[in-house]
């Protein structure tokens, strides 16, 4: 026979481990970032770039030169940083807030200042897996930081 204590006891238990099995069944998500510098003066494109669609649009062809820094590749779980070192000493914070129904991420990017804790909010993005979106903006030898992210699973 149980008792109101027990039972409100075991609700309480279950209540407690429930958002702890949920978080655990959202599925990792690999993000890869590719973080380019971007010149107007002009030069060449990296090859693996020719091909991207967005960055043949404005605002990103006012570029005549693009060469690849790095590529990162991290893994993003909901509600949990994910910092990457970009070449001017700032980091670039992702963070998927949301997985939407449609299979869609909700993602919170950000830039922190040099020698501060403090991020600068940049933008929320709705992004759908394998289609990438850029940020750019950031100064760095001479010209500006592209960052290209897609999502995938």
């Amino acid at each position: 026979m149980w008792t109101t204590k027990r039972y409100l006891g075991l609700l309480g238990l279950a209540l407690l481990v429930a958002p702890v099995v949920t978080r655990a069944q959202t599925p990792a998500v690999h993000a890869d970032v590719v973080v380019i510098l971007a010149k107007e003066e002009p030069g060449t494109i990296d090859p693996s770039l020719a091909a991207v669609g967005a960055l043949q649009r404005p605002p990103f062809n006012t570029f005549r030169s693009m060469r690849v820094l790095s590529r990162p590749r991290v893994t993003l779980r909901t509600d949990q940083d994910v910092d990457i070192a970009l070449p001017n000493g700032r980091q670039l914070r992702l963070r998927i807030q949301q997985v939407m129904p449609d299979g869609r991420l909700r993602v919170r990017v950000s830039i922190n200042r040099p020698n501060q804790s403090d991020y600068l909010p940049l933008l929320q993005v709705l992004a759908s897996p394998g289609d990438p979106f850029f940020v750019a903006g950031q100064a760095h030898d001479g010209g500006t930081l592209v960052i290209g992210i897609t999502l995938g699973s």
